[in-house]
């Protein structure tokens, strides 16, 4: 009986599939920012300028 799949092939797959997985992580915003680069663009410094929390919520007296 022959096996369905050999098994240089099957790891080479996940290889390459672990890959593009880093190069999407090591190219992300987010993780530019956690390197310290500052300028990188997320939603941990996207916050509106003029909320009162530091969350970024908005102020209550502005609320309706």
């Amino acid at each position: 009986m022959q096996a369905a799949y050999k098994r240089y092939r099957v790891i080479a797959f996940l290889v390459a599939v672990l890959v593009l997985i880093l190069a999407d992580h090591l190219a992300s915003p987010t993780f530019a920012f956690n390197m310290g680069d500052g300028h990188a663009r997320t939603a941990l410094n996207q916050r509106d300028a003029s909320a009162c929390a530091p969350c970024g919520a908005p102020c209550p007296s502005t609320r309706e």
